[in-house]
């Protein structure tokens, strides 16, 4: 990781991997969650801006097939 790089990104493009290859429902749904609370994460060391506002999409998008 380099410097200045926001962490969560990865974290959350990881958990939306494992949201895709998860077994069951109940295991898909839960890593979306962790994938959508990693992209607010990220969204939240951004300042206010495009990549914030791109982040916040990704957890809206990726929190979408978890409900």
């Amino acid at each position: 990781m380099g410097f200045g790089r926001n962490p969560h990104v990865l974290k959350a493009q990881a958990a939306e991997q494992k949201a895709q290859e998860a077994p069951d429902e109940t295991a898909r749904a839960r890593a979306y969650r962790e994938a959508a609370h990693e992209w607010d994460r990220a969204a939240e060391r951004e300042k206010p801006g495009k990549q914030r506002a791109e982040y916040e999409a990704h957890a809206t998008r990726t929190r979408a097939p978890a409900e």
